[in-house]
């Protein structure tokens, strides 16, 4: 037991450091001992005794500091132990950590807790000292969770029932659908994230605060449009209404003998697009001159130095 000593110490020590001096916790390794822990529970199914002894050292660690002593505490040590109970308690006989820290809980149901309890923590004003990257961690493995050991996602469920949803929990929904769907599930026409993306929900949600935007940002779930697509898609949008006149003869006549408003609007657009004719290639002309300029100045500086 003795690796398996040494990384639940590790991990405690970081615990520790993120409580009394944050600037020096270190989440990539923190995440690594987590992670560590956790790819030893599935052997200690068959390691029986080990489990045990692993479960009481768990427990005398835990004893040490109140769960409440940090967010980050008590949603690691939550976490961690639900799983070790789970995956790595066949007979009843380690699980004196787990029983321990749900004696702690408000709602003894390790599903429930987890989504009524641990999600909201995670959403909370500068939760986790504004580490996004440890949020994002920590909410997946509550979602793996209860997708492994709970109940499982609705494939059906509607936009209507989505909205209904606490932000938190709708962050939860999102994060069990990746896991279960796959990552790129917002491509699917038929999905519940494509509908959303397209009535522009998730827009609406991520100016809820910072830690919305960098989750539905990280899941390019938020399309970023920059100022020159925008103006792009409004020429193109308006070029293919021009088109749309032009290409038959018989509407065109329409909007300019029937149409008085249509007509003026045309009109302007016309003179737009005449003007940007003229006007660009002006601009490029003025452009290439300047950089010509420019590259017959440095070279005549370089034949000078040259002769020097």
């Amino acid at each position: 037991m003795g690796q398996m000593e040494s990384y639940i110490t590790d991990l405690f020590k970081y615990l520790d450091t993120y409580e009394n001096n944050y600037v020096k916790f270190d989440t990539e390794a923190f995440l690594q001992t987590y992670n560590g822990i956790y790819t030893v529970f599935q052997a200690l199914r068959e390691q029986r005794d080990k489990a045990v002894q692993v479960d009481q050292f768990f427990l005398e660690k835990i004893r040490q500091t109140p769960l409440t002593g940090s967010d980050l505490r008590q949603l690691c040590i939550q976490i961690l132990v639900t799983y070790f109970e789970s995956e790595a308690d066949t007979d009843g006989q380690s699980n004196q950590a787990y029983l321990y820290c749900r004696g702690l809980r408000s709602i003894k149901q390790d599903v429930p807790y987890f989504e009524n309890n641990l999600v909201p923590l995670l959403f909370r004003d500068g939760a986790l000292n504004n580490n996004h990257e440890l949020n994002v961690f920590l909410l997946g493995e509550i979602a793996r969770y209860i997708n492994k050991f709970g109940k499982s996602i609705n494939t059906a469920l509607s936009p209507e029932e989505f909205g209904g949803l606490s932000d938190p929990l709708k962050f939860l929904e999102l994060s069990r659908r990746r896991l279960a769907l796959g990552d790129d599930i917002i491509r699917d026409h038929g999905s519940l994230e494509f509908h959303l993306q397209r009535v522009r929900a998730f827009e609406k949600l991520g100016k809820s605060d910072r830690l919305s935007e960098f989750y539905l940002t990280k899941w390019q779930y938020l399309a970023k449009t920059s100022f020159w697509t925008t103006i792009s898609d409004f020429f193109g949008e308006l070029w293919g209404k021009v088109k749309g006149v032009f290409s038959n003869w018989g509407y065109f006549r329409l909007v300019m003998t029937q149409r008085n408003p249509a007509y003026f609007w045309y009109g302007f657009v016309m003179v737009i697009f005449i003007l940007l004719a003229i006007y660009i290639p002006l601009k490029w002309n003025s452009y290439s001159d300047h950089k010509l300029e420019e590259f017959q100045q440095r070279s005549l500086t370089t034949q000078q130095q040259g002769n020097k």
